[in-house]
């Protein structure tokens, strides 16, 4: 089956497929087990994709090692636990072009006893433009 993008679109034969989108991928840190899961559970029941890290004092840091992190590749959002947040972390995200906005959260509780995120700061900064030379002259 398809559905037209647009009531426009139905006029000039314009199909998309009616394939399900791919959901939101969501990067969830946390070095406690339990809230990683809570956490990565709580955006699962609102159909994202969750992706668990245990963060740099569980387990070596891709950050820390090679300036460089596969799981934010994946990663549509990303939430850290801000209590596993490390000083050489802090380092590493300052030298770091990132993709997507990190949302710094802290834990609350639902009333089932489950915990779930909320953001207490965002870290954001996109690799500064080069301008190069044939830019300027319009090479």
């Amino acid at each position: 089956m398809t559905v037209p993008l647009s009531k426009g679109d139905e006029r000039g034969g314009g199909v998309r497929s009616s394939r399900a989108p791919r959901p939101l991928a969501v990067l969830v840190m946390s070095g406690d087990p339990r809230r990683r899961t809570d956490w990565a559970k709580f955006f699962e029941t609102q159909g994202m994709r969750a992706i668990r890290c245990a963060g740099p004092e569980v387990t070596s840091c891709a950050l820390e090692i090679q300036r460089h992190c596969p799981l934010h590749d994946d990663a549509d959002l990303i939430f850290y636990d801000e209590e596993s947040v490390t000083k050489e972390l802090e380092q590493q995200l300052d030298l770091y072009p990132l993709a997507v906005p990190v949302a710094y959260a802290r834990s609350d509780r639902a009333p089932d006893g489950s915990e779930y995120p909320v953001i207490w700061r965002v870290r954001w900064h996109r690799p500064k433009a080069r301008v190069t030379a044939s830019a300027i002259i319009g090479a």
